[in-house]
């Protein structure tokens, strides 16, 4: 867990590794207490985890390089789809009659992001690139040091690691906007974007 005092609002950054089911125990141990929690994903994504038993499971997009992650995360226990992390942290929260606040963009934004930042190029090389990383050995002891070294592996495609970091500067700006209106928040963020978003959060520290 990582603290930023943001103005008058403590911010608990809590990293979660994707798809790893024992990550749901570290979500609820972290709940309660908190005026309001966050996660690291849009609106539309948060709608979905609250609907996930209308959707079905099997409806849920994975592409090749997540069929690649979730095979070597393996290695740590179950991995599922969609993410037990952040379906914990939905779950929480509905039942105590609140709303997980969206950091990240919502889909419009995104899909304007990733056509601004992932040329057609880098775009069709996915299929090499899963490839490449289902061969490529990770010397990894723990599941956030693979989670860490895959997303490093991923954005060897210049394109991914542009529109990474324009995640983590949206993260960063809308955990910047939720201080300004609560005092304790808990924010669930995706273990290989928590560096990135606190390396931005401590930027608006400084210059308050």
């Amino acid at each position: 867990m990582m603290r930023f005092k943001v103005g008058e609002c403590d911010i608990d950054i809590l990293p979660v590794v994707n798809g790893l089911v024992s990550e749901a125990d570290k979500v609820r141990a972290a709940f309660g207490g908190y005026e309001a929690y966050a996660a690291s994903l849009g609106w539309e994504g948060l709608e979905a985890l609250r609907k996930r038993d209308e959707i079905g499971v099997d409806n849920v997009e994975v592409s090749e390089l997540d069929i690649v992650y979730s095979a070597k995360m393996s290695v740590f226990g179950e991995v599922q789809t969609p993410s037990p992390a952040f379906c914990e942290l939905v779950d929480l929260c509905t039942e105590a009659g609140q709303n997980v606040i969206p950091l990240d963009m919502n889909d419009e934004e995104f899909d304007d992001a990733f056509m601004e930042c992932v040329s057609a190029t880098q775009f069709t090389s996915v299929h090499h690139l899963a490839k490449k990383g289902y061969r490529k050995r990770m010397d990894a002891a723990t599941p956030e040091e693979l989670a860490v070294a895959w997303d490093s592996f991923v954005e060897s495609n210049r394109g991914f690691r542009k529109l990474d970091k324009r995640r983590e500067e949206h993260i960063a700006k809308e955990l910047a906007d939720v201080a300004r209106f609560r005092r304790k928040v808990l924010a669930v963020i995706e273990v290989e974007r928590v560096e990135g978003v606190s390396e931005l959060l401590k930027e608006v520290v400084k210059n308050g």
